[in-house]
């Protein structure tokens, strides 16, 4: 049965928004008008997935934000420890937002479970802010009864993966500015600047060195044939893109940057924070290991951890412990695997789980101040070696003409 998607008024001039199922609009009609809504807008859930990225970038249907998720639910986690009804906190949360994709969002799901759903159904209905993860917690928190202490450690949690991932991009921050404008530097010199130059070499007609002759002709391809090699290169960027959507491809990729210096150990270090801080909330929240391990399957983006954790859930099937399980793939560190193992022998997995996340969290920190400390003087030597390859190309034939005169 096709699903539709509904704006629709109150008798007291309210709008709402939500989803549901119904062979036609005019049964969708029916019963929007038997649940005293009036339709204003009906349409197929696919349609309202078509619109342009533009139009959905400023659209009031857009998604929200990871940072816009973590503030959100962090209030309303601390509506529903106060007591407050699940739909009387979501309706105060979007009465008093300012964005209207934000209150769209929100009366979607408040519609729905005043239509009869349970909250992870009714959020499930918004896969594109709410993903499986997030269903998941909400469900374990509904079939445990501690609505309010799950929903703080999901908005922990979502802080947490935010924080993480602003460290990890912060970091490279600077390293990618410099590489960026030593990069146009180096175009404006090699397209303007040499072209220049190359003229008075010209009306000279003398005899130039092979460096010299080396730049001026780099400089000559990319002025006649640099829009040519910015096509090739962008071809061969959608190509590697579409290659790296292949599992096997992906995975040699994967365990080919996990195996390099600095960087891997690196990305290795960010990944398992990711991982274990994931585990440790789903673990707290009582969701079953299996489920846990699966939910934190997905938040991972390296193809080696994802088929790591693979194996793990086969080898837990056959009733393998969690610690010795994970600890039979050789990815994870040994401190994870032994808190892990600690964990299940006190009784306090989750609690050893969010020890792990913090020491792995604060040993990619570490690396991460080393990478970039031994990679910035790395990248102005390097930068400055061929800027300077450039000038000494252009000065040494300009030298030899001043030596000459003299």
């Amino acid at each position: 049965m096709p699903r539709y998607r509904f704006e629709a008024l109150t008798y007291g001039g309210k709008s709402e928004r939500g989803s549901v199922d119904g062979e036609n609009e005019r049964a969708i009609r029916q019963q929007l008008m038997a649940k005293q809504l009036v339709p204003v807008r009906i349409e197929l859930e696919n349609q309202w997935t078509k619109q342009q990225f533009w139009q959905r970038l400023f659209s009031e249907d857009r998604p929200l934000s990871r940072n816009e998720l973590a503030v959100l639910t962090k209030q309303f986690a601390l509506l529903v420890r106060s007591g407050v009804q699940i739909d009387e906190a979501l309706t105060v949360l979007s009465d008093e937002s300012s964005k209207p994709h934000i209150k769209n969002v929100l009366q979607s799901v408040v519609a729905e479970l005043r239509a009869g759903l349970s909250l992870s159904r009714a959020v499930a209905t918004q896969p594109q802010t709410f993903d499986p993860l997030y269903q998941g917690v909400v469900g374990a928190a509904e079939q445990s009864g501690r609505m309010g202490q799950v929903l703080t450690q999901l908005a922990e949690f979502l802080e947490k993966r935010q924080a993480l991932k602003q460290k990890a991009l912060g970091a490279l921050a600077y390293p990618a500015m410099l590489t960026a404008v030593s990069f146009m530097v180096i175009l404006f010199l090699m397209t303007y600047v040499v072209p220049q130059i190359a003229r008075v070499f010209q009306s000279t007609k003398q005899t130039l060195p092979f460096m010299t002759r080396f730049i001026l002709g780099l400089s000559n391809f990319l002025v006649d044939w640099g829009w040519l090699l910015a096509i090739v290169i962008a071809i061969g960027i959608y190509l590697g893109r579409r290659a790296l959507k292949q599992t096997e491809i992906r995975l040699h990729f994967d365990r080919f940057i996990l195996n390099l210096p600095f960087l891997g150990p690196l990305l290795l270090g960010f990944e398992t924070a990711r991982f274990a801080n994931t585990m440790a909330m789903l673990v707290a929240a009582n969701v079953p290991i299996l489920t846990a391990l699966h939910s934190a399957r997905s938040t991972l983006g390296n193809e080696v951890l994802k088929e790591a954790i693979d194996s793990t859930e086969a080898r837990l099937r056959e009733g393998s412990s969690l610690s010795r399980s994970l600890g039979s793939q050789g990815v994870f560190s040994p401190i994870l695997i032994h808190l892990i193992r600690s964990g299940e022998a006190s009784g306090q997995l989750g609690e050893m789980l969010k020890y792990g996340a913090e020491n792995a969290e604060l040993e990619a920190e570490q690396k991460t101040k080393i990478f970039t400390s031994l990679l910035e003087p790395v990248l102005i030597l390097f930068m400055g070696l061929m800027v300077l390859g450039i000038v000494m190309a252009v000065m040494q034939p300009i030298l030899e003409m001043n030596s000459g005169i003299h």
